[in-house]
């Protein structure tokens, strides 16, 4: 039997984003000096920050419930289905929704300013091209 070698995949990109030139250190220290990088990094850390937080207070009290609350968790609902299983359910449909409203804040918040500031990084300011430098 013949041992075919696995296809190549696409040829990953170069260590500085595709740029003509490699990112200076000191560019990317100016990116994180800029107003418009704090501003984007506020933006994430609002939504990061409070949602994960409600996330590990519900996970908890799943946790928390199944181990004390037996009776509560115990209590049949329906046929057989009881508030653990519902509870259960419920944590996979809270992490798919979060991830929608993630990917919707991070839509109208932030990927154009992300996307504008990651371009600027590869390519030089936009001052920059603009002198012809």
């Amino acid at each position: 039997m013949a041992h075919d070698s696995p296809p190549k995949g696409p040829t990953p990109p170069d260590g500085n984003g595709g740029g003509d030139a490699p990112i200076t250190d000191a560019a990317y220290v100016a990116m994180h000096a800029d107003p418009r990088f704090v501003d984007l990094k506020r933006r994430l850390y609002r939504f990061i920050f409070p949602m994960s937080i409600a996330f590990m207070a519900w996970y908890l009290l799943y946790v928390l419930m199944s181990a004390f609350g037996r009776d509560v968790m115990g209590t049949v609902l329906f046929g057989s289905v009881n508030v653990a299983l519902v509870f259960g359910i419920l944590q996979f449909v809270s992490t798919f929704g979060i991830a929608v409203l993630y990917t919707m804040y991070a839509n109208r918040n932030f990927d154009s300013l992300a996307t504008e500031l990651r371009d600027e990084l590869q390519n030089g300011s936009s001052t920059d091209q603009e002198d012809g430098r």
